[in-house]
């Protein structure tokens, strides 16, 4: 029989040279890739009458990261340093094995804005916070050895 090797959880970090830096309480990771594409309709040249058949162009590539979790007060100038600035990041896919620090499976890196910091702070309930980075150029994804 065969499984699937599963990620548990995902470890967002920013990067200055080489410097890692953790986004502790950003739980929740989604990464989203996306070709962007146009609907060409082109005719049969030898059915003039015939409704045109649809052709997709691919305009660009596309990836954006939205990361959620539980607002922490120690990361507020943190995410205020990041927000609209030109970043490196670096997300670790990890997978729950008993230890400190899981089996990481390999690492998403690219360079990104965040565009949204957003906390949801609750007198009754958990406060919850939020990012968005907009991808820039290539997002690597590079095996764990």
């Amino acid at each position: 029989m065969s499984y699937p090797t599963e990620f548990d959880a995902a470890i967002i970090y920013s990067v200055v040279g080489s410097t890692r830096t953790i986004l502790c309480g950003i739980e929740n990771v989604t990464i989203n890739e996306t070709a962007n594409t146009s609907d060409r309709f082109r005719r049969d040249c030898e059915k003039p009458g015939a409704i045109p058949r649809r052709g997709v162009k691919v305009n660009g590539i596309q990836w954006d990261i939205t990361g959620s979790g539980v607002a922490n007060a120690d990361t507020v100038a943190t995410m205020k340093a990041l927000l609209g600035a030109h970043h490196d990041y670096e997300i670790d896919g990890i997978q729950y094995d008993g230890t400190d620090a899981g089996v990481v499976l390999g690492t998403f890196a690219g360079q990104a804005v965040m565009t949204a910091k957003n906390m949801n702070l609750q007198t009754s309930g958990d406060s919850t916070g939020e990012i968005t980075l907009a991808g820039e150029n290539d997002l690597i994804w590079t095996p764990a050895a």
